[in-house]
Parts: structure tokens; sequence; C-alpha cells
């Protein structure tokens, strides 16, 4: 590219005042199409930033605009996905915000919340929270978005100031497990002993 820009400024010399093939000349016109193609190179390169998903190393740039911090070895995709979620994130205090906001790092998500044991409204079973648990919220995904840095980061940045957020990761796992404990328990202490008396009164 620089051949073609120096013959691009030979051209522009005025004719006859000067030899567009002397050393010096030459030399010197080299330097500047040098320069000159880095410069539209550099063009490219700041054209190409116009979208954080072309932005390259511009990312920083993206981020400092939305005052992100990206995390220690986050790749290119992971801090351009924190980008594009700043640049969707409209705000919001509700429950589908959050969740919408978790959509938006590619993590589906359920929200749960605790609230104080009060008579009346407890179900036998119940988990009973007291302390700071009414003000706390949990975010449940699943665990193979474990741990989704980018994500946590936001939305604790964007909780509500009087509440804290924790994050679980495997609760379908849990929930599968329990369930698999729960036919066992059942099959054992009611299906067996049924069947047992049943072949008795044969």
């Amino acid at each position: 590219m620089s051949d073609v820009l120096i013959e691009q400024l030979q051209t522009l010399l005025p004719p006859v005042s000067y030899d567009p093939e002397g050393k010096v000349l030459v030399a010197q016109l080299t330097a500047e199409g040098t320069v000159l193609g880095d410069a539209l190179e550099s063009l490219e390169a700041i054209e190409s930033a116009i979208f954080p998903s072309t932005a390259g190393d511009y990312i920083a740039d993206w981020e400092r605009t939305y005052n992100l911090t990206p995390a220690v070895g986050a790749s290119q995709e992971e801090r351009v996905q924190a980008v594009e979620a700043a640049m969707a994130d409209l705000g919001g205090q509700s429950v589908p915000y959050f969740i919408r906001l978790a959509a938006l790092f590619g993590v589906p998500a359920t929200i749960e919340s605790f609230r104080e044991p009060v008579v009346g409204q407890l179900n036998a079973g119940d988990p009973i929270y007291s302390g700071d648990w009414p003000f706390t919220w949990r975010m449940n995904a699943p665990l193979s978005a474990f741990k989704a840095v980018a994500m946590e980061s936001r939305i604790t940045d964007r909780r509500p100031g009087n509440t804290d957020v924790v994050f679980g990761y495997g609760k379908e796992v849990v929930d599968g497990i329990t369930d698999k404990v729960d036919q066992l328990f059942n099959a054992i202490h009611y299906v067996v002993p049924a069947a047992v008396i049943g072949i008795e009164d044969l």
C-alpha cells in the first residue's frame, strides 16, 4: 500500500520543479507514505470500533464509557457481551427486569426471594428466615452458566440499594436429585411394604 501512496504523492508534485525520482525526495515521500498508510489503517480500525462486536482493542473505550471493569482473564467475547448488555440495559427494579438482564448475558435465570416468618402464613416444612434474609434475593442459574462473572457484577451493581443478591448455580440439579430421593423414599416406605402385605395375603 505504501508504494501506491508514494506514487500518489509523487503525482501531487508540481511539474518540472521537482524530480519525482530524486533520492532525497523519494526518501521523504517514502517516510510520508508510510505514516499516511499507518494513519489509514488506524482509521479503518477506528471505523470498525463503532460497534462493540468489531471494536478489537478499542473495546476498552466502550468499557470506559459504560464504567465496566472486565474480569481478570475475560475473553474478548465476554467483554463484548458485557458492553452489549450495558447498552441494552434501560434500568429497572422488577423481577422481570433482572431476569431480562441475565438473559442479555445469555443466562436463563429465575429469582427467589425470602420472607420473614409470619404466623398464619407459614406451612409445615417452610423454611424460616430471619435477620437480613428478607432483604436478600437469590438469582438461580443453570449449572452450565457457572460462573458468569460479568453477569454477577452487572446485577450486583443494578440491585436495589436496600437489598443483597446472592447467586446460585445448579438448582435444577438439586431439584432433580430431591425428586429422585422422594421417589425412592416413597417406594421404600409405601410401595414395597404394601406389595409385601399383598403377597402375604395371597
